[in-house]
């Protein structure tokens, strides 16, 4: 961890499920931990829009050296993944995002996803500095980041690559978790994780000791 940080991220437990119906308890016992699991990055039916700018399941747990693969669904999407204290929640990163109409549910600041946000985890250990709008057309911070699906390129908005390859529909990326803790997983286009909330995490347990 950086000198940017307060303390070190430490062991956690839980998390990853699968993308159908396989239930997992996000506070179990390290031991029904699946070792592979599949989260879908964007919903699979509602391929465009607000309604598929999310990550589902967005809470799930796998067994240390397990992967998550991520099933890219519709297009603009961009995988980050950031380790986080073992206390973090939903709603601690919600509140430093845009609000939501209590009714239609959409931002509402229309030019919050342009401005400059620092995200902190649960400990208030700074995890993410989104920078602004221009010239930053994505979240695209690298302190501490386990996993980029791409960085900044040039001044193209909403293209991810894996390589050279478009993160489209369909697109698949494998993750190995090989440390337990606990993770952040976020879209790293601006306005789906700014203003729709686009995020979930990984949980990670060492079968061993529960850690």
């Amino acid at each position: 961890m950086t000198s940017r940080r307060r303390v070190l991220v430490v062991s956690a437990t839980l998390t990853l499920s699968f993308a159908f119906l396989l239930t997992v308890s996000t506070h179990g016992n390290a031991e029904n931990n699946p070792q592979d699991v599949i989260v879908d990055f964007g919903d699979p039916i509602t391929l465009a829009g607000a309604a598929n700018q999310v990550v589902v399941p967005d809470e799930v747990a796998i067994a240390k050296g397990g992967t998550v693969t991520f099933v890219v669904n519709g297009g603009s999407h961009g995988i980050a993944i950031y380790p986080v204290s073992k206390d973090t929640t939903r709603d601690d990163i919600i509140a430093q995002l845009c609000p939501h109409d209590p009714v239609t549910g959409a931002c509402v600041d229309a030019g919050f996803a342009n401005a400059d946000h620092t995200i902190r985890d649960g400990k208030d250990n700074i995890i993410i500095v989104t920078g602004t709008n221009p010239p930053l057309q994505r979240v695209d911070d690298p302190t501490d980041r386990l996993l980029a699906t791409s960085t900044q390129i040039g001044n193209l908005a909403g293209v991810f690559l894996t390589g050279k390859t478009a993160t489209t529909t369909a697109t698949q990326l494998q993750y190995r978790f090989d440390k337990t803790g606990r993770y952040l997983v976020i879209c790293m286009n601006r306005a789906h994780l700014l203003s729709s909330w686009m995020f979930g995490f990984v949980n990670v347990a060492d079968r061993g000791n529960g850690n």
